[in-house]
């Protein structure tokens, strides 16, 4: 019988996955297709009753909850590139956990560490709404999300889980 042998740990997931789904509340939400997010597992904010990702200016105050990866997958940028620009739908994290990408920092993290979310100052790798797990040296750039803490250690590909408003 053939297989894949996981000899150190098996992969967390994909960003924006939710881990534990019995434990989570998940509100489908609309989304604007002119405002789109840049990827799954992003803290964002309500606008004109959309669901739309933390802009310039935005504080932590903003957050209401972490876009969702669905199943089956349709990537707002999909959605775009095929001309796709009515309202769309999509998931929104209202509590629970959910797996989010922090590289640099997921493989040394431990059960209850803070959980950062970039409001300022943002990068390619790491866009507004990222979550992270250790501040910009620039305060302000990056606030505690107080309602938010991470689960223990995340994989070698940099994701690690968190739970969110628990």
């Amino acid at each position: 019988m053939g297989g894949k042998a996981y000899l150190q740990r098996m992969p967390l997931g994909y960003p924006g996955a939710v881990t534990r789904p019995r434990e989570s509340t998940i509100e489908p939400v609309s989304l604007d297709p002119a405002n789109l997010f840049t990827g799954f597992g992003l803290a964002g904010k309500f606008l004109n009753n959309n669901f739309v990702p933390l802009a310039a200016g935005d504080t932590v105050a903003n957050v209401a909850g972490i876009y969702l990866r669905p199943f089956p997958v349709m990537s707002p940028v999909d959605l775009a590139y095929l001309g796709v620009n009515t309202t769309q739908v999509g998931d929104k994290l209202a509590r629970g956990y959910v797996c989010v990408l922090a590289p640099a920092t997921a493989a040394a993290a431990k059960r209850g560490d803070p959980v950062y979310v970039r409001v300022a100052a943002p990068t390619a790798s790491s866009p507004l709404g990222s979550l992270l797990l250790t501040p910009d040296a620039t305060a302000t750039n990056t606030p505690q999300l107080t309602i938010a803490s991470v689960m223990g250690p995340g994989d070698a590909t940099g994701l690690v889980e968190i739970a969110y408003n628990i």
